[in-house]
């Protein structure tokens, strides 16, 4: 039922969303999700300081990155993402060593190890087809960071041995999740590549073994949210141990420590949750019975009063990460955060979400201080739609709508009313007309809801190019629903 609402493309690529492409060889496993991702946050931080004219003029390339997504050439759409990331720069000059970096990849193994492996493996592969040749002597660089941003190991690595493969021995690291920041250089030239997380963990398979154990006979015995987030956590270090890239970089040992919390006596799950929440971004799976959502979530430093709730739904083919790495490069989360929200994404698939708004609310209840009288959603496309629908399940909980990219007719809008809405899409936006639909519907109803249609803006930048007026939309809805009840 909810498929039908969407239009051909979003309903198509809905089923891609954990889609894997394998490369041969040293990069078995590395995800077409990881680099997709990473190409597109490069693009939208450019995007961002980028004036009108470029932004024009890379319109047509990130259209291009769409369609091949969709036609599972997934390696054509990264090529297309460069392009439009080269275009946004503008005039800025584009050497020989960014000609040939540009299209690769650097896939990194053993990210998640028992403390006492001393090797980190990596290999510099194409992610697609390029003609360029690197220049003479390029190197690359490699920097390991401890938790407190301490250097605690660099190396210089001529190119030929990454691109046969090679093994960093960096000596026994000290448990933990650390940064690995790696640069490619010639003279004067360098071109960075995407930061990986590498995690050293004390016992690691007898720790895993032990949270396996404590699910044992759980059901009915554990609280749902930490046997739902032990299970998956448990799943996702298993699956990395394996070698299987993921589609986002994970701090292994914090996800690990934040289970084995949950299962000191002393401590209730909102204890470990909360704190830990104002300073680092949390993966939960929030449950209800056998029912789980998985979720990333992150709260304000400070907690002064109760705090409104922001949901932010994906659109298809994404998953809980978008929000936090991709759309505007995670800015709508530091907005949320600086007015002191708590920021909330949680995953959907084909059929929508597991857990809906309310639900999802009464589990948060237990570890927040939460405004439910100051609840705000916005979605992307396929969750413009979802949007929709947690609206209809439950009109009396949020004050304010976003939709972008997305929506479509709504049949019976007037249930919709107690909500203001805000509909945005983009002049080269395939989703223009579901938008256009979902707001001509709302406003035949009598709920309020205001357009917004952004030039030279596509499919997937809408959601940054409306940032800055969905917030201001945002904070004058909280200020009508405070203002209503004084």
């Amino acid at each position: 039922m909810f498929a039908k609402s969407m239009g051909y493309k979003e309903s198509f690529i809905c089923g891609l969303g954990f889609f894997v492409f394998a490369f041969p060889g040293f990069a078995s496993g590395q995800t077409a999700r990881l680099e997709l991702g990473r190409r597109l946050q490069r693009f939208e931080l450019a995007w961002e300081s980028a004036d009108d004219r470029h932004r024009a003029e890379c319109v047509s390339a990130m259209k291009s990155a769409v369609n091949s997504f969709f036609g599972l050439q997934l390696s054509a759409a990264g090529k297309r993402l460069d392009q439009a990331w080269q275009t946004v720069r503008g005039e800025q000059r584009i050497g020989d060593l960014e000609k040939f970096a540009v299209g690769h990849q650097l896939v990194v193994k053993s990210v998640i190890a028992d403390a006492g492996q001393t090797g980190i493996e990596m290999r510099l592969t194409p992610f697609y087809p390029s003609e360029s040749l690197p220049p003479d002597k390029t190197q690359l660089a490699l920097t390991l960071f401890d938790k407190n941003q301490k250097r605690v190991a660099k190396q210089m690595v001529p190119l030929a041995d990454l691109l046969e493969g090679w093994v960093w021995e960096t000596g026994v690291l000290a448990e933990g999740d650390y940064r690995l920041c790696a640069e490619l250089k010639c003279d004067a030239d360098s071109f960075s590549c995407p930061e990986t997380t590498i995690s050293r963990i004390d016992k690691l398979d007898a720790r895993i073994e032990a949270l396996e154990q404590s699910l044992v006979g759980a059901v009915g015995k554990m609280d749902d949210t930490v046997r739902a987030t032990i299970r998956d956590t448990v799943a996702l270090l298993k699956a990395m141990i394996d070698g299987k890239v993921q589609e986002t970089v994970y701090p292994a040992f914090a996800r690990l420590r934040i289970c084995e919390a949950f299962l000191e006596e002393s401590r209730k799950p909102g204890e470990v949750i909360a704190p830990l929440a104002r300073r680092m971004d949390v993966w939960l799976s929030l449950a209800k019975g056998r029912a789980s959502v998985p979720v990333r979530l992150r709260a304000p430093a400070e907690n002064k009063a109760p705090m409104p709730v922001l949901f932010v739904l994906h659109g298809a083919g994404g998953s809980e990460n978008m929000f936090f790495e991709t759309y505007g490069a995670g800015r709508v989360v530091a907005e949320g955060l600086k007015r002191g929200w708590l920021v909330v994404a949680p995953r959907q698939g084909l059929f929508g979400i597991r857990l809906d708004v309310k639900e999802m609310l009464d589990v948060l209840d237990k570890s927040f201080d939460i405004d439910r009288s100051q609840v705000m959603l916005m979605g992307h496309s396929m969750g413009a739609a979802q949007v929709v629908r947690q609206a209809a399940l439950h009109p009396e909980l949020p004050v304010a709508a976003v939709a972008l990219g997305g929506g479509n007719r709504v049949s019976d809008a007037t249930k919709l009313k107690p909500i203001v809405w805000f509909v945005g899409a983009g002049s080269d936006d395939f989703g223009k007309g579901g938008a256009k639909q979902l707001h001509k519907s709302l406003e035949s109803a009598g709920v309020s809801s205001a357009y917004h249609e952004y030039p030279n803006v596509e499919h997937m930048v809408i959601v940054q190019a409306a940032i800055n007026d969905t917030f201001q939309f945002f904070d004058k809805a909280l200020q009508n629903e405070k203002a209503g009840k004084d």
